[in-house]
């Protein structure tokens, strides 16, 4: 059963009023669409695959890249870190887990901090597209694919913390290579 959604009629007439512009034939179609657009800007993932979607479209064959490609509208199908399997994270997520690779070097919230160069605080802050991490102590700022690799890559170059992931590129126009399979590896 599908979940109902209230909205006022304003909001309605509006939806009607985007369909045209985008394209699409039911306030339904509009608001995923709408939702999809957002959440490749993030550089969100959903938790499930939708139904029909390829897994691998290049039949077991990955591309392994020596330098890294453009990472925008690709979702990761597996992630070693340091010969531990991660299974499925997001890009966000691997990049957390690089941190706490760094923190368990010894390294405090504070230090923590100033060793990522991406945007952190050394405190609970949920503003601004940050969010918290109680357990490293610092709240961190969503970023893209590719800037998101970029620091795995340059953490895991520094503190020599093998990482090698499977990514697939989504079935998107955009997309540098739609529907391929790449690996991509750094700390080694």
């Amino acid at each position: 059963m599908m979940p109902v959604i209230r909205i006022s009629d304003a909001t309605f007439i509006d939806l009607k009023s985007i369909s045209t512009w985008i394209g699409t034939d039911t306030p339904s179609k509009t608001i995923e669409s709408l939702v999809r657009h957002k959440m490749d800007a993030l550089d969100l993932e959903r938790d499930v695959i939708e139904r029909g979607a390829k897994v691998d479209a290049s039949e077991g064959e990955a591309t392994v890249f020596e330098r890294t490609p453009g990472l925008t509208f690709t979702r990761i199908l597996s992630a070693e870190m340091d010969g531990k399997s991660l299974g499925k994270p997001n890009w966000a997520g691997l990049l957390i887990e690089m941190a706490k690779h760094v923190k368990a070097k010894g390294f405090a919230a504070e230090r923590l901090a100033t060793e990522l160069q991406i945007p952190t605080k050394a405190k609970a802050y949920e503003e601004e597209g940050y969010r918290f991490y109680p357990e490293l102590g610092i709240s961190v700022q969503g970023q893209s694919a590719q800037d998101a690799w970029r620091e795995i890559s340059r953490l895991a170059d520094k503190h020599r913390v093998p990482v090698e992931v499977e990514f697939q590129w989504r079935e998107n126009e955009k997309a540098q290579h739609p529907g391929r399979v790449g690996i991509i590896r750094a700390g080694s």
